[in-house]
């Protein structure tokens, strides 16, 4: 009669194979939580040490009950326990080696690797009780956000001139994202393909009358108190234009006895080719309305500057006249405005998200305005 021989595997293999397994699992974890690659091998560490510890004492006791029952594993456990002792101390050395987040922090920061310099700021806040250790990696936190802030706004910059086959003001904008935060996604290979693309006549399409392009340094300010046909006003700081002589006269002109003329100068100003990166100056658009004192419109007027073209350079005089009818009389307490002026469809405009960018219906370089008697 045969008999089965069942073989059971000693627990001391099961227990191994179960601590492994745990081992390996811990290890996986800490994989997917550390920051970096640094970061993954100063905890792996402290893992193994963890786990070492009490494999000692466990392959110390199982020498023990297994010196005379089995030559085999008294040497495998006996090795097992070496290689625990060697461990032990060793990562006690090797963790030495590591620095504190707070330093590694520092460093990532004065590399401009502002993304792993947060991840590390925020294990400090996370992890640390000492109060201005939390306060400084706030602090330095909120400046990393800031610079990448900047640098993605530079880059975005960047794009509307790519789009607009401005390469070399786009060339400009990523070499600038790249300065402030070069481990920004892409802009490496940005600042590249863009240079490859820069020639001398890039910058002429901005020349023209499909578009205005304004330096970000010139701010505009919503206006109150304008007609209301006007739209959203904005007015730049500081102005780029002033108007002198200006005269009103009532009377027939053209086609009734009943027309208002208004006439005068524009003088730029000495600031246009700071703030206006055209050859030719500022397109220029006129406005003139009356109003009277609940601010209805009585009379306006909408035209150009004379000459051969509307635009309007720096320290240049240009004048205008701008003529209609008027069907309701002028009296005195009534206001007279003139507005210079860009459109919003013939500006480029970088900084969409800047409050102060030139965004409104009328962006008013030059405001007049003067109550009855004229």
């Amino acid at each position: 009669m045969n008999k089965n021989i069942i073989r059971k595997r000693p627990l001391s293999i099961i227990f191994i194979a179960i601590y492994g397994a745990a081992f390996a699992i811990t290890i996986v974890i800490n994989s997917f939580a550390t920051i970096d690659f640094a970061d993954f091998l100063y905890n792996a560490l402290l893992i193994i040490l963890f786990f070492c510890i009490p494999l000692v004492i466990v392959f110390l006791i199982l020498l023990f009950f297994n010196l005379k029952r089995s030559k085999r594993r008294s040497i495998w456990f006996a090795i097992g326990s070496g290689i625990c002792f060697i461990l032990v101390p060793a990562t006690f050395f090797l963790g030495g080696l590591f620095k504190d987040h707070a330093t590694i922090a520092q460093e990532y920061f004065s590399e401009k690797n502002y993304e792993l310099a947060i991840k590390y700021y925020d294990d400090i806040i996370e992890s640390q009780d000492d109060p201005d250790l939390v306060e400084l990696a706030n602090s330095q936190k909120d400046r990393s956000m800031g610079y990448i802030e900047q640098a993605k706004k530079r880059e975005k910059n960047g794009d509307i001139y790519f789009e607009n086959q401005l390469y070399k003001k786009a060339a400009e904008e990523y070499a600038k994202a790249f300065d402030i935060f070069p481990y920004l996604e892409g802009i490496e290979n940005k600042t590249k393909n863009t240079g490859s693309l820069i020639d001398e006549t890039s910058t002429a399409k901005g020349s023209g009358s499909s578009f205005v392009l304004l330096n970000e340094n010139l701010k505009f300010k919503y206006i109150s108190g304008i007609p209301l046909s006007w739209g959203r006003v904005k007015i730049c700081q500081p102005a780029l234009g002033e108007f002198q002589n200006i005269k009103i006269e009532e009377g027939r002109f053209f086609e009734t006895d009943n027309e208002i003329r208004v006439s005068g100068k524009l003088c730029g100003s000495n600031t246009i080719d700071k703030y206006v990166e055209s050859s030719e100056g500022l397109f220029v658009f006129i406005s003139t309305a009356i109003t009277d004192k609940s601010g209805n419109i009585k009379w306006s007027r909408d035209g150009y500057l004379k000459g051969d073209t509307p635009y309007l350079k720096s320290g240049q005089i240009k004048e205008f006249s701008l003529t209609g009818p008027v069907d309701i009389p002028v009296e005195n307490g009534d206001t007279l405005f003139i507005a210079a002026y860009l459109k919003r469809e013939v500006l480029l405009v970088i900084n969409t998200d800047d409050p102060e960018a030139p965004d409104a219906d009328k962006n008013a370089f030059a405001l007049y305005f003067v109550t009855s008697p004229f």
